[in-house]
């Protein structure tokens, strides 16, 4: 009987170490939130399944997708960038080769991916003084620091101004950038505009206003 409680006693604080390392892997378990989508044509469709025959979902900007999910790209043209969902700071950028491309969450998560930083709303932060930061992108938007410099393509947590011209391009698409005491504007497309006058919070077309 004396070995029968000893027995049982260890298993008792077996399976509740288990159950307790099972309910910490899933609350450790981290999702991404998609801050920067582009897909250049119809054929294009970056989405996500759960499970080997879960449905295959369409990603739109500001989804999180499942810490078990798998992501796909179709096209070699569209992009898309993640954060962890817990970290805003850093940001995986995903492209398709020139086949179909699908990855594991997980793997993402695993892989190397680029320091971004923003400012903390409230006061406003003096090493952004006179900065915007990316900080939402949907589609291509373009970025030159002045009318004879190279252009770019912007991406999220890139630091522009104060001067520069910025194209977005195709309708609907949009821009969300951060001022340096942490509010945000969100500019939407097709626009070509100056970077100072998003600066100074004027409104930068006839029938949309920047967001405050």
């Amino acid at each position: 009987m004396k070995t029968f409680k000893i027995v049982l006693t260890v298993l008792s604080v077996f399976f509740l170490i288990a159950t307790q390392g099972v309910f910490a892997a899933n609350k450790k378990a981290e999702t991404l939130t998609c801050v920067g989508l582009f897909s250049e044509t119809d054929a294009g469709q970056i989405s996500y399944q759960v499970g080997a025959k879960g449905p295959w979902i369409v990603i739109k900007l500001g989804d999180v997708i499942p810490a078990d999910a798998t992501v796909k790209l179709s096209v070699e043209q569209d992009w898309v960038e993640f954060t962890p969902t817990s970290d805003p700071n850093l940001v995986f950028d995903l492209q398709a080769g020139p086949k179909e491309s699908q990855v594991k969450v997980t793997d993402i998560l695993k892989g190397k991916g680029r320091a971004v930083a923003f400012p903390v709303k409230g006061k406003a932060d003096p090493k952004f003084a006179n900065k915007l930061v990316v900080k939402q992108i949907l589609g291509r938007q373009i970025y030159a620091a002045s009318p004879d410099a190279d252009e770019k393509d912007l991406q999220y947590g890139d630091i522009i101004g104060p001067k520069g011209i910025v194209r977005i391009i195709g309708i609907n698409n949009l821009l969300t950038l951060a001022y340096p005491d942490g509010s945000s504007a969100t500019i939407i497309g097709p626009l070509k505009f100056e970077v100072e006058r998003v600066s100074k919070r004027e409104n930068i077309y006839k029938f949309l206003n920047v967001a405050k």
